[in-house]
């Protein structure tokens, strides 16, 4: 099984299992720069990833976020979700965990900053700033920002 959901419930099991708290904005950052470490680790868009993108990043003021599962977290604010949500552990990440861990421990201001300074997003700063319609991450741009940066 493999998808952004899947990807978000992962990251939270691992932050449950090492008593890692994690909060929504947390969450949408890990996925993000998971997915894009992946990219460069492996040097390109494999089928893991393929799967695993089944719900786009969309550009927001603070970065990369799935609008769906922001909305299922969004009634915690910035509290730890681990408080309400146990995730699910998914094998197929288990690659990641190292990865989860290390991102998780970055303050997520520090990650949203670094979000900010890719060319995906920059690029798009005023239009996002202004609340105007902006495209959703393709793939491709994610493979850009991680594979040239």
């Amino acid at each position: 099984m493999a998808g952004m959901r899947d990807l978000a419930n992962h990251i939270i099991a691992v932050a449950n299992q090492n008593d890692l708290p994690v909060t929504n904005l947390q969450v949408q950052k890990v996925m993000f720069f998971s997915l894009g470490m992946h990219i460069r680790q492996t040097g390109a868009i494999d089928n893991l990833v393929r799967r695993t993108y089944d719900v786009p990043f969309e550009k927001w003021q603070y970065g990369p976020v799935v609008e769906s599962i922001y909305y299922r977290l969004n009634h915690m604010k910035d509290k730890d979700v681990t408080s309400v949500e146990e995730g699910r552990y998914s094998p197929e990440y288990a690659h990641l965990d190292g990865l989860i861990k290390t991102l998780l421990d970055i303050n997520v201001f520090d990650l949203v900053k670094l979000s900010h300074d890719l060319p995906s997003w920059a690029k798009y700063e005023q239009d996002i700033l202004n609340r105007n319609y902006v495209e959703p991450y393709t793939l491709k741009e994610i493979e850009e920002d991680f594979l040239n940066g």
